[in-house]
């Protein structure tokens, strides 16, 4: 979940940056929106999960 919460803008970004001309301007907002919105939500959780309810986490990247 966390990953995700990175990935997500970036792949919002990448969507609509090279693909904005095959899935025109409604597309790259939606899809744009929706990466944005979701993000938002995970981070929320995370927020609760990590800050209120003071659970440990460690996100191991690389090996």
């Amino acid at each position: 979940m966390y990953f995700t919460i990175l990935i997500l803008p970036l792949l919002g970004s990448f969507v609509s940056g090279f693909l904005g001309q095959k899935i025109g301007i409604t597309g790259s907002h939606i899809i744009t929106c929706t990466c944005l919105i979701l993000s938002s939500i995970l981070a929320t959780i995370a927020l609760y999960e990590v800050g209120l309810c003071s659970s440990p986490v460690q996100i191991s990247l690389f090996n």
